[in-house]
């Protein structure tokens, strides 16, 4: 039971990024002390929607978000020159840890706007902004100001002006996720909001330089097409909307007689005992008669409505703490005690924590993590030698029988990863032994050693149930049986595919099969069997001609179509997410003037719109683009990545480009995917490693970091192979082994 229970916890935090994957803003603190989730911020009144970006730039929305016109009740004191600390959260409730997909990469900005009332509707959008910070790319520490965001919890700090005038503001955090914005046509996402509050101030300036929202930003300004996936990273953001506002400059004083020194509107009422979001629950009547109770028990009821019908994202917590104290009041009314109201403090919420001063242990970990080496356009600064891998994100082999995790002397992460130029020994950390070879393995969307919770994978054991396992855990976490219909025989996976559309649902691949399964069915078989050869009667009646033979590669497109890749140099695909029916299938046929060949499929990837289909092969020299959404005919062969080997060579696609690497220790990039035809070369390449194949070359979601993994065979290894699978044959001619793993900075 204890091990079902660790289980149920890591799915739901399993399911953070695939849930939502945008943010919203929530809650903020004044120097460290909690203001409440939802108190004094204009949140969405769509809650299925709250953490929907605002798209275009123009949007009448762009002020403050949807909603964003009316007024809350609640506006909230700070003092000038004070730190306001801003929440964004993924789940705007809190009921599951998270800020920001990690691919939203951007800059970030907060704006002020001084209003008559903070708490009145319709004083958004229009004049009178003005910007007091801004940052996007910080080559420092090679983070964009949104992963800085993602490393500290989601929290963005600023100091509020000194010098300016007191009195009623709007507080407009503006984050812009860029990660879709190169894209035809671009889609630069939005996330704003806004909090109300009083500034208490004997200052009496009013910034002249400030701007209309919507109206800061065009469309055609180039910052809304800027690529963030740009290699080598590209640094110079444009930026955009007024200068940053500084104390003591660029200003205009005002008369003191009209600057707001005492606040008047927005005040937490004196007899407010509990709060939800902009609710409040007053003290109820008192009373010592039967007539009195029931009237003052009804009083609470109709508070409680009240809270439950005001809640906005954030949720509705604390009204169920008020509805437990009116079913208190109630029961008193029942039993004959008719002198009260009781007292409401066990029923109380637990008391807001203040918030932790920045630069805490977890914050400086998580940012170290992304920090690049400058210098040379590509320049190893770390080399860990030996480990093995720790598993993929796409479908890999481990035919050792174990997948480790891997570590400096036990532990995460070496300090010094970024930094050391000597080599780092790696120690496995966590190492799940099987007693057969697997065959694939693949991690969860949401894996993130920050938050151990989510920290799990898919391995797929010869002659076993695939199995759920965690770093974090020694145990198998669950196990799901593949058996065959004929020979009751257990069937391993040749591939393996967390669903994208459900963070509960996992794809198999294997001989002419591909299955669908249900994380949560601990012990169960496959709630869909997908045959890709259909019967011979589907075929009479028109039904669309499947692939025949191991399925050895699956990859999910932004739009829902399941690409499956065989050993047999076929490509299926299917729509619904993998759950409908065949869309269509093509067979793998190359010029062999250009040497177009190959002997199966080992990985299928997508271009991030959905067009463009890559599909990499062992024994092939290189990669072959179709255009499924166009044409849906072959449209380029990218040539020369050097890949005539049985072993898994892995190639990424970022942006619009390819990085793939070869046997020679080269990685090789082409650039301008989907925009050439015919055969392609590489736009550019380097040196990597010395003596050894490179099986994977992957970067960081930061964008200016790159790990290259280097190893394969020789002839003094014990050979294995699997029948239509790849094999690792010996290699009579092998040169010395350079199982390694480097990290290299962009600048």
């Amino acid at each position: 039971m204890q091990l079902w229970n660790s289980k149920a916890l890591l799915l739901a935090a399993a399911a953070i990024d695939a849930a939502s994957a945008h943010t919203t803003f929530t809650n903020f603190f004044i120097d460290q002390a909690p203001q409440g989730d939802g108190t004094c911020v204009r949140m969405s009144n769509i809650l299925p929607h709250a953490t929907d970006p605002i798209r275009p730039p123009t949007s009448p929305n762009m002020a403050c978000g949807v909603n964003g016109e009316k007024g809350v009740a609640r506006v909230c004191p700070a003092k000038s020159g004070s730190s306001m600390t801003l929440n964004f959260r993924d789940w705007p409730d809190g009921s599951q840890p998270g800020s920001l997909d990690k691919s939203h990469m951007g800059p970030c900005a907060v704006y002020m706007k001084k209003v008559d009332n903070s708490a009145a509707d319709n004083n958004a959008a229009g004049p009178g902004w003005f910007k007091i910070f801004e940052e996007d790319y910080d080559n420092s520490t090679a983070q964009w100001c949104t992963s800085k965001i993602m490393a500290n919890d989601g929290k963005l700090s600023i100091k509020l002006p000194t010098d300016i005038a007191g009195g009623y503001y709007l507080v407009r955090p503006e984050l812009l996720a860029l990660h879709e914005a190169d894209k035809n046509p671009p889609d630069p996402q939005f996330y704003v909001g806004c909090a109300q509050i009083f500034l208490e101030s004997t200052g009496s300036a009013v910034p002249k330089d400030t701007v209309s929202i919507p109206g800061h930003v065009a469309m055609q300004h180039p910052a809304m097409t800027f690529g963030v996936w740009n290699r080598p990273k590209q640094i110079s953001f444009p930026q955009f909307g007024p200068s940053t506002y500084q104390s003591g400059s660029s200003k205009r004083d005002i008369e003191s007689r009209t600057t707001q020194s005492k606040q008047t509107v927005g005040l937490k009422p004196a007899n407010c005992i509990m709060e939800n979001d902009n609710w409040c629950g007053m003290t109820l009547p008192s009373y010592s008669d039967e007539k009195g109770c029931w009237a003052s028990s009804q009083n609470c009821w109709d508070q409680n409505k009240e809270c439950f019908d005001s809640a906005g994202p954030v949720g509705s917590k604390n009204c169920k703490n008020w509805e437990s104290y009116c079913t208190s009041v109630q029961q008193g009314c029942k039993s004959g005690n008719f002198n009260g109201p009781p007292s409401a403090s066990s029923f109380m919420p637990a008391p807001l924590s203040r918030l932790s001063m920045p630069g805490s242990g977890n914050v400086a970990a998580s940012s170290a993590e992304t920090e690049g080496q400058s210098g040379d356009s590509a320049k190893a600064t770390a080399e860990t030698a030996p480990t093995t891998a720790p598993p993929s994100g796409d479908d890999s082999s481990a035919q050792e029988g174990s997948v480790n995790t891997c570590g400096s002397n036990g532990g995460l992460k070496p300090p010094d990863l970024l930094t050391s130029e000597a080599p780092i020994h790696l120690r496995p950390y966590s190492s799940h032994e099987s007693p057969e070879p697997v065959y694939a393995t693949t991690i969860h969307p949401s894996y993130a050693l920050q938050d151990p919770a989510s920290t799990i994978y898919l391995a797929s054991p010869r002659s076993l149930p695939v199995r759920l396992l965690s770093p974090f855990f020694p145990s198998i976490l669950a196990s799901y049986p593949l058996v065959s219909k004929t020979t009751e025989e257990y069937i391993a996976p040749n591939s393996l595919l967390f669903s994208s559309h459900d963070p509960y649902t996992f794809f198999a691949g294997s001989l002419n099969l591909i299955s669908t399964f249900d994380i949560n069915r601990n012990g169960g078989g496959p709630v869909e069997r997908m045959q890709t050869v259909p019967s011979k009667r589907s075929k009479v009646v028109g039904g669309i001609g499947g692939v025949k033979g191991i399925v050895s590669a699956l990859r999910m497109s932004s739009e829902g179509i399941l690409a499956a890749g065989t050993f047999s140099r076929w490509v299926g695909l299917y729509d619904a997410y993998g759950r409908g029916g065949s869309l269509g299938a093509f067979e793998l046929q190359g010029d062999s003037s250009s040497q177009e060949t190959g002997t199966g499929v080992t990985q299928v990837l997508w271009s991030a719109d959905g067009r463009y289909l890559c599909v990499a092969e062992r024994c092939s020299d290189g990669v072959s683009i179709w255009d499924v959404r166009g044409t849906g005919k072959k449209l380029a062969w990218l040539r020369g990545r050097k890949a005539e080997t049985n072993q898994r060579l892995g190639v990424e696609v970022v942006g619009d480009e390819l990085w793939a690497g070869g046997v020679d220790g080269r990685v090789r990039v082409w650039h301008g995917l989907g925009e050439k035809e015919g055969v392609v070369d590489p736009t550019w390449e380097f040196k990597a490693h010395e003596v050894d194949a490179i099986s994977s070359a992957t970067w960081h979601y930061s964008g200016s970091v790159l790990a290259t993994c280097s190893g394969q065979r020789h002839s003094d290894d014990v050979p294995f192979s699997v029948e239509d699978s790849e094999s690792s044959a010996p290699n009579p001619g092998a040169r010395k082994a350079d199982n390694s793993l480097k990290i290299w900075g962009f600048e």
